[in-house]
């Protein structure tokens, strides 16, 4: 299948002939900020103003707006989890398990498909710096200035 649909070519939800090749910035949302995003071709109906993109170019569309929040907020890339992910002899199920999410979710985030929360790139930072604590499969707690120890009930 020829992608984008050439111009003039009948839009799948109106019906009518109005197809156009776009190539206007797109937004994307994430983490509450919105992105927009250059270098995407697409189709758009000039009659509705529905617009299509490729499967691919989907996952494309996510990874450019997660990479630019993460940029904007200091978090983890994919290949920064992987590399700690691998370095602590997790499977991606294993460091789903300890964080409390699927591990559907860890392999997005190592994609770029998804942006980690805060929380969750806190930890593994600190997952990094303190790899002891994958051995324990505690949660942790530090107190002041002291060691870290197990968390109590």
């Amino acid at each position: 299948m020829e992608w984008p649909k050439p111009a003039g070519s009948v839009c799948a939800s109106c019906g009518e002939p109005e197809i156009v090749v776009a190539t206007d910035p797109i937004e994307q949302t994430v983490a509450g900020r919105t992105y927009q995003l250059d270098g995407f071709k697409y189709n758009r109906c000039a009659a509705c103003a529905e617009e299509y993109f490729s499967a691919g170019q989907l996952d494309d569309i996510l990874r450019a707006a997660n990479a630019a929040a993460r940029a904007e907020l200091g978090r983890l890339s994919g290949d920064d989890i992987a590399v700690i992910r691998r370095g602590l002899g997790l499977t991606q199920s294993q460091l789903a398990a300890r964080l409390g999410v699927s591990g559907g979710l860890v392999a997005r985030w190592e994609r770029g498909t998804v942006l980690p929360n805060a929380m969750a790139d806190r930890y593994l930072r600190d997952l990094r710096m303190h790899p002891e604590l994958v051995d324990k499969g505690e949660l942790v707690v530090r107190e002041g200035r002291g060691p870290y120890r197990p968390r109590s009930g």
